[in-house]
C-alpha cells in the first residue's frame, strides 16, 4: 500500500458546529500552492499558457514572489519529492507526455531568488524525513532561515513513492508507520540542534575581545537512538531568526495526524468538499489539544483551484479552456500512485472495482461520496473526475461567488485559510490577486497589509515577518513555550 489506507476513508472523528451553526469567519492565511516542474497537480496544462513555459527560470520566480506579495499572501509552499508516479501502466510515460511533476528541479535552490525582491512573503520547502540526513538538513534550513530573514518553513514529508525508494538505493519504501516513526526521531535531533546546542547568548561578535561565539555556550547534543544511532554535535551553525523553521505537514492517516498534531503548525488537507473537510479538522483539533496544545494554534489549510472571470460566463469559459488542456492520463497516473492502484487496468468505459480493503477501493468510496450523482464510475468517469479538481476544491465563478464559497468552507469546516494551486503560471495567481484579494479584502477576510514588525538595531534593509510570525501573529518569531520541540531549548 503506497498511502496508510486510513488517510483515503471517512474522517475518525464527527465534526460538531458551535451554537450558533456556523464556525466564526475569520482572516484567512492564503500560500501560493507550485512546484518547480511543467505541470504540478494539472498534468498538460503547460500547453495552454499564453506566456509560454518558464518554470526554469529565475525571472519566474523572481515575478511570481512579486506579485504574490503585491496580493498579500502569506507565503508559497512548493511540493517536492525524488521519485515520479510509475504506477499507471507500470511506467511514467503517462507523467513524462504531460510534463506532469517531471522534470522536477530542487525547491530549496530558489528560495534566496525569492526572498531577494521580497520583505514579508514565506517560503515553504518541502524535504523528506526518509531520505535526507538530519544534520545537514538543519544546516540548510538554518542558513535559508538567515538569507531570508526568517521566512522560511520546512513542509515535513516521509515520501510514500516506491521509485524515489528504489532511486535512493532501496529496494522498496520504507513501511508507512515506520516512516513517522523515523521521523517523530529525526525531529528530536533537529530540534536538539536547532534549539539546544547554541545558548541564546552564544554569539559574540565582539571585536574588541575578538571573540565570535564563546565555546562555553555552544554544546554537543549527544543523540543517541533507534534509528539515528550517535549524533554527537555541536550543530555546526549559528541560530537564525527562528531557530526552527515554522513547520508544515499533509499527513492524512492516523500516523501522519497524530505526528501533525504533536510537531507542526499548519497542515495541509486535501477535501473536496467543506463538510466532509470538516472531520479531518476536528480530528487535527482533537490531537492537537490532546498534545497538550491550543487547538487553534494550528492552522489548517485545504487545497482549493480558483478560477476567477469578472463575470460567471467568463469564469466558466477558463473552465472549459483549461479542461480541454490538461491531460487525463496524468490525472490517473498521479492518482494510481497515491492509490496503489494501477487504473489502467480496466478498460476505459468498464466499471472500475478495486478489491476491497485496497487504496482504490477505499479512494473511489470517498469520491462517491463527493460526487453521489455519478452513478457507474469508470476509467474515462474518473479520469473526467479527477482533470481539474484532483480531489481537492475547486471553485469557479466572480470574486464575489468565489468569495461566498470561501466564506462557507470557514463556517463549516472550521478551517484557517487556503493552499492555492494553479492551472496556469502568472494567470491564476495574477486574477487571484487582482479580482479576489480586494473582495476579500472588502469582507475583511484578508489582512489589508502586513502588520509592521519592530526594526532591529542597524538593519540596512526593511525587515518583516517571520514565516511563524505570519501563522501566528507578531513577535512570536520562536517555537511557543507549549510546542513540543521548545523542551529542547538550552535555557
Amino acid at each position: 500500500m503506497v498511502l496508510g489506507v486510513d488517510s483515503l476513508g471517512p474522517p475518525k472523528v464527527a465534526p460538531t458546529l458551535p451554537p450558533s451553526g456556523k464556525w466564526p469567519l475569520r482572516k484567512l492565511i492564503l500560500n501560493a500552492f507550485d512546484c518547480i516542474v511543467p505541470s504540478h497537480l494539472i498534468g498538460g496544462t503547460w500547453t495552454g499558457e499564453k506566456e509560454g513555459h518558464r518554470f526554469d527560470s529565475i525571472d519566474y520566480w523572481q515575478e511570481t514572489a512579486k506579485l504574490l506579495e503585491r496580493g498579500k499572501f502569506h507565503g508559497i509552499f512548493i511540493a517536492d519529492s525524488y521519485g515520479f508516479h510509475d504506477t499507471y501502466e507500470g511506467k511514467i510515460d503517462a507523467s513524462l507526455r504531460a510534463g506532469f511533476q517531471v522534470p522536477k528541479l530542487d525547491p530549496l535552490l530558489v528560495v534566496p531568488i525569492m526572498a531577494s525582491v521580497t520583505t514579508n512573503l514565506a517560503f515553504g520547502v518541502t524535504s523528506s524525513t526518509t531520505y535526507e540526513q538530519p544534520y545537514a538538513l538543519a544546516r540548510r534550513y538554518t542558513t535559508l532561515d538567515h538569507l531570508t530573514n526568517g521566512r522560511v518553513a520546512w513542509n515535513i514529508v516521509t515520501s510514500h513513492l516506491p521509485s524515489a525508494a528504489r532511486n535512493m538505493g532501496l529496494a522498496e519504501a520504507v513501511e508507512h508507520d515506520l516512516r513517522y516513526e523515523i521521523a517523530d526521531e529525526y525531529l528530536d535531533v533537529v530540534y536538539a540542534l536547532w534549539e539546544g546546542s547554541w545558548h541564546d547568548d552564544a554569539v559574540k561578535r565582539d571585536v574588541e575581545t575578538k571573540i565570535w561565539a564563546d565555546p562555553a555556550l555552544v554544546r554537543p547534543i549527544n543523540h543517541k537512538g533507534k534509528h539515528f544511532k550517535d549524533i554527537p554535535g555541536p550543530f555546526i551553525s549559528h541560530p537564525s531568526p527562528q531557530r526552527t523553521p515554522a513547520l508544515y505537514q499533509a499527513g492524512s492517516s492516523g500516523a501522519g495526524t497524530t505526528f501533525g498534531a504533536k510537531h507542526a503548525e499548519a497542515v495541509f488537507i486535501m477535501s473536496p468538499t467543506p463538510k466532509l473537510a470538516a472531520g479531518k479538522v476536528a480530528e487535527y483539533r482533537e490531537k492537537v489539544a490532546q498534545a497538550g496544545r491550543d487547538p487553534r494554534s494550528l492552522k489548517v489549510l485545504p487545497g482549493i483551484l480558483i478560477i476567477l472571470g469578472h463575470t460567471t460566463e467568463e469564469a466558466e469559459e477558463k473552465y472549459t479552456y483549461w479542461k480541454a488542456h490538461a491531460d487525463r492520463e496524468a490525472a490517473l497516473a498521479f492518482n494510481a500512485s497515491s492509490s496503489g492502484t494501477d487504473w489502467a487496468q480496466w478498460g476505459p468505459d468498464e466499471e472500475l472495482t478495486p478489491v476491497e480493503g485496497t487504496g482504490g477501493f477505499v479512494m473511489l468510496q470517498q469520491f462517491k461520496r463527493a460526487a453521489p450523482e455519478i452513478k457507474t464510475w469508470t476509467r474515462t468517469v474518473l479520469a473526467d473526475f479527477l482533470t481539474l479538481n484532483r480531489h481537492g476544491a475547486l471553485a469557479v465563478g466572480t470574486p464575489s461567488q468565489v468569495a461566498d464559497e470561501l466564506e462557507r468552507w470557514i463556517e463549516i469546516g472550521d478551517i484557517d485559510g487556503f493552499n492555492l494551486s494553479h492551472f496556469s503560471r502568472n494567470e491564476t495567481f495574477e486574477d487571484i490577486v487582482d479580482l479576489l484579494v480586494p473582495e476579500l479584502q472588502r469582507r475583511g477576510l484578508l489582512w489589508q497589509d502586513y502588520p509592521e514588525v519592530p526594526q532591529p538595531e542597524g538593519a540596512i534593509r526593511k525587515v518583516g515577518l517571520t514565516a511563524r510570525e505570519g501563522l501566528l501573529g507578531v513577535g512570536q518569531k520562536h517555537l511557543p513555550k507549549e510546542s513540543y520541540g521548545h523542551r529542547f531549548k538550552w535555557i
